[in-house]
């Protein structure tokens, strides 16, 4: 149990570095993205001011006499221009990077999250045996909090069984939620649970928002196959779902 806790604290700590890089990120970002702002406000009075020599320049090369020095004043504000957009142009790649590893690091976040609710909460000691049909009820309110856009039908069964959840389950049933609902994109997922005494046998079938995406769905089947581990197959492919089952046995 202290061993756990000392993970947790790791992990606890290891988030809130996460969050001062992430709060650090933001304040650049927007540091920057202020400079930017001022740097193209400067651009559109410049491009304003040449707008209207030019406009000087054809009336008084119509009506005037006299001879014209405006031509000679067009060339230095066209290279103060060129300089202008290419310090916005860094600026832009700048701020890009930036928003690349906000996201990246938000993901960090969200997958020690993620790590801490499939694992702590059902396995806080390895000679400790959790029955599998209340702790899979409770692991998927927790997917529920988790993917609140997405429809998730699950019912609570009334059965019992005397198989227990093991961790080996949890990361592969933490790795098919993640490729179908982060990678691949579904939308709907329906549990349909088979308990016995000795064994338990889950259907998971999930689809796509809607039929258009059927095709697309489907070429992403790789991805998910990659991401089975050896509790998990696919039991079959259907016009608009998938449809994978997996089996714990005592």
């Amino acid at each position: 149990m202290e061993k756990n806790k000392d993970k947790s604290h790791l992990i606890d700590q290891l988030y809130d570095y996460l969050e001062e890089q992430i709060q650090e990120l933001k304040t650049d970002r927007n540091q920057l993205n202020h400079k930017m702002q001022d740097m193209i406000q400067e651009k559109n009075e410049k491009e304003g001011a040449i707008n209207n020599q030019q406009k000087i320049y054809q009336i008084r090369k119509v009506f005037s006499p006299l001879p014209l020095e405006i031509e000679e004043e067009k060339q230095p504000v066209s290279e103060d221009m060129i300089q202008i957009e290419k310090e916005i142009h860094e600026f832009q790649m700048i701020l890009r990077e930036k928003e690349e590893k906000i996201t990246k690091l938000h993901d960090y976040q969200k997958g020690l999250e993620e790590t801490c609710l499939f694992a702590e909460e059902f396995v806080e000691r390895e000679d400790q045996k959790i029955l599998f049909v209340p702790a899979f009820e409770q692991l998927m309110g927790y997917v529920k909090k988790l993917y609140p856009t997405q429809r998730i039908n699950y019912q609570d069964s009334s059965e019992s069984s005397k198989v227990c959840m093991t961790f080996s389950f949890l990361k592969g049933f933490q790795a098919v939620l993640e490729s179908l609902l982060n990678e691949i994109g579904v939308f709907v997922l329906n549990f349909e649970m088979n308990i016995y005494e000795y064994k338990i046998l889950i259907n998971i079938e999930a689809k796509p928002k809607v039929i258009k995406n059927a095709k697309d769905f489907y070429e992403k089947r790789s991805v998910l196959e990659n991401k089975l581990t050896k509790e998990f197959s696919i039991e079959r492919w259907k016009t608009n779902a998938v449809v994978i089952q997996t089996m714990i046995e005592m």
